[in-house]
């Protein structure tokens, strides 16, 4: 009861020090208030420059994501007349390999590996160079390609992908089966730059032992060709 009883006299002579004050206000004569009626306008400063609106930055459109129409390497005979179809891999014996286009005629794009017109893509494409019983492929004369050589992509909806051929090279089979294919499939790619690799068949022609005629080849032709994404 000591603390409240002390705050009650406490609030008590703060009560007499306001009374006090109000008894003197009220016996002295104060100034005369007057009522302004328009308040004083605000004008900014001459130097003060208008601040300038962010302007919000314009999105990048995605490249087209769909199929591609046709390569062209002028150095190579590649042209319109072999059209690109989808094509995947499948597993036999435990290893990965590409599926075959489904006509000599024609040129696997294994899509699912890289699109044209991404950065950090590789977009591979396959095709035979020759096919027994049906003569030359899309990619029979790949290796008279060179570097510098100017690679086009077109697009189902029009839009042309220019590359630039970096190399082209013969590799063993042997090496492909151990390891090389997938610095083939998986090259490192900065952000801006995007790949189309071509793989066909090449070396020394081994006959069957049946005597039809078909055979196999010892090594693969690889063609890179390169472009800079902005």
């Amino acid at each position: 009861m000591r603390g409240r009883f002390s705050l009650l006299l406490a609030a008590a002579g703060l009560l007499g020090i306001f009374a006090g004050a109000i008894a003197f206000a009220a016996n002295s004569p104060g100034p005369v208030l007057t009522r302004r009626s328009v308040a004083p306008e605000v004008v900014r400063a001459a130097n003060t420059p208008t601040p300038t609106p962010t302007p919000s930055p314009t999105p990048t459109p995605l490249p087209y994501s769909g199929p591609v129409q046709s390569l062209y390497l002028a150095s190579a005979g590649l042209g319109a007349s072999a059209s690109v179809e989808i094509r995947d891999t499948t597993y036999e014996g435990g290893h990965e390999t590409f599926q075959d286009p489904t006509s000599p005629g024609r040129i696997a794009w294994y899509a699912r590996f890289g699109h044209p017109g991404y950065a950090a893509n590789n977009s591979v494409f396959a095709a035979h160079i020759n096919y027994f019983g049906y003569g030359n492929g899309p990619f029979a004369h790949l290796l008279n390609a060179q570097p510098q050589d100017a690679l086009y992509a077109q697009m189902a909806d029009g839009e042309t992908y220019a590359y630039t051929v970096i190399s082209v090279s013969t590799i063993p089979l042997s090496d492909l089966d151990n390891g090389g294919m997938d610095a083939v499939v998986y090259p490192p790619l900065d952000g801006h730059t995007e790949r189309i690799t071509l793989i066909s068949c090449g070396g020394d022609f081994v006959p069957f032992a049946n005597g039809s005629g078909a055979g196999e080849y010892t090594s693969r032709v690889v063609l890179v060709a390169e472009r800079y994404v902005p």
